[in-house]
């Protein structure tokens, strides 16, 4: 009886020592993720700052060692892919996102970029391919709709394109006048003229300045007053990626 007593005992105590250990471990995890997650918030809030100041470079800087310490971190990569994209690094924007932009578990969000990186780089048909795929994942994807329109529009499948700019515009939040741009163009490459120029009229008294709009006002309402068969200009393939 005594003996069983004394197994009992040392099983408890080896059972505390046990628990022990692993609370000391599970907080000694929880404060390095506290650690690690302090030092990434300071990088992003710096990160932002540079970018609001117009240091677009510094700002990569800051998101690539976010991206370096949480490389299999979805978001620590769209930003630092997004970055890299405005930046014109469009391979190596690419290279990092494929991974996750090949997922068919990945968000949109990160499709659309991709398709956005794709689009950049001149590849329509791609872009075209994972703007569709973001779609699928979130039927409300107003930039998934854009970029789509661009791509559609660059393989001179234009009402197809135009289908998918008023698609985006249906969802669009915030400053819309790059899609309606956009829109205005693929509209007179159609030879709807009437509507176009309405549309970038509507767009320049929301933006009067913004340069390209003024401009393609200009040509648009040349072609109709002229008649002429001079090809109006197309939706430039590089948009207006601030929004």
């Amino acid at each position: 009886m005594i003996i069983k007593k004394k197994i009992y005992k040392t099983l408890l105590s080896l059972g505390m020592c046990a628990f022990l250990i692993a609370c000391q471990t599970n907080q000694a995890v929880e404060d390095q993720y506290n650690r690690t997650s302090k030092i990434d918030s300071a990088l992003q809030r710096a990160a932002i700052k540079a970018n609001l100041a117009g240091e677009s470079a510094k700002s990569i800087v800051y998101l690539e060692k976010i991206y370096k310490r949480n490389s299999n971190d979805i978001n620590a990569t769209l930003n630092y892919a997004v970055a890299l994209r405005k930046n014109d690094y469009l391979n190596k924007a690419a290279i990092i996102l494929a991974p996750f932009a090949n997922d068919e578990e990945s968000p949109s969000s990160i499709k659309t970029e991709y398709a956005a990186i794709q689009l950049a780089k001149g590849n329509y048909f791609s872009a075209e391919e994972y703007a569709q795929k973001a779609i699928l994942k979130n039927e409300s994807d107003f930039r998934a709709y854009h970029y789509l329109g661009i791509s559609l529009d660059a393989q001179a499948m234009h009402k197809k394109a135009e289908r998918a700019f008023r698609k985006g515009l249906d969802h669009w939040q915030g400053d819309p006048t790059t899609i309606m741009n956009n829109l205005a163009l693929n509209l007179a490459s159609q030879g709807f003229l009437n509507e176009s120029i309405e549309i970038l009229q509507k767009a320049q008294a929301v933006a009067p300045y913004r340069f390209e709009i003024e401009r393609n006002l200009r040509i648009v309402t040349a072609l109709q007053q002229s008649n002429s068969d001079y090809i109006a200009p197309k939706p430039t393939t590089k948009p207006d990626f601030s929004y």
